[in-house]
């Protein structure tokens, strides 16, 4: 009887913690906590690039595809689209606490506003895909593809 008790209570601890754990991207705020987390982990371990890159919008993630294509073609290699999230490059202007983030969420758009310690604030754009909320950054659009322009008997120049 005792070790049926133990039993139990193991199990009610299971369901207990199961039913804490609550998607990463559930709200606009629990979505960018967890974008800027992979982010800042890419420094140490640069395979959270991709966990960061997975809580991007589905328009940022062609963009960085489009860039990939440009980088691979540069640099003759395959370049995967999470890979332009560059390790180590990322910054935050100001540091924030998950309680500092407020959203204003209309239908599946939303700005997360994140406030620092002094007077810093920032606006993040996120969207609803699917279900899930999605960190929708503008990033600007890559240069095209490199061609090479001239005959082969006159000098050749890059060109886009």
């Amino acid at each position: 009887m005792r070790s049926g008790g133990l039993i139990i209570a193991l199990a009610l601890m299971v369901l207990v913690s199961v039913g804490c754990d609550r998607p990463q991207d559930e709200t606009p705020e629990d979505a960018l906590s967890a974008w800027v987390a992979a982010m800042n982990g890419s420094r140490g371990d640069p395979s959270t690039r991709r966990r960061a890159y997975d809580l991007l919008s589905q328009r940022t993630r062609e963009n960085l595809a489009r860039r990939a294509a440009v980088a691979a073609q540069l640099s003759g290699r395959e370049v995967k689209a999470w890979e332009m999230l560059a390790p180590g490059r990322f910054a935050l202007r100001f540091s924030f606490d998950r309680q500092a983030l407020r959203a204003r969420v209309e239908g599946d758009r939303a700005v997360v506003i994140a406030r620092g310690p002094r007077t810093e604030v920032a606006e993040v754009p996120m969207v609803r895909e699917e279900g899930r909320w999605r960190v929708d950054l503008a990033l600007p659009e890559p240069a095209g593809p490199l061609r090479l322009q001239g005959s082969p008997t006159e000098p050749r120049t890059l060109a886009r």
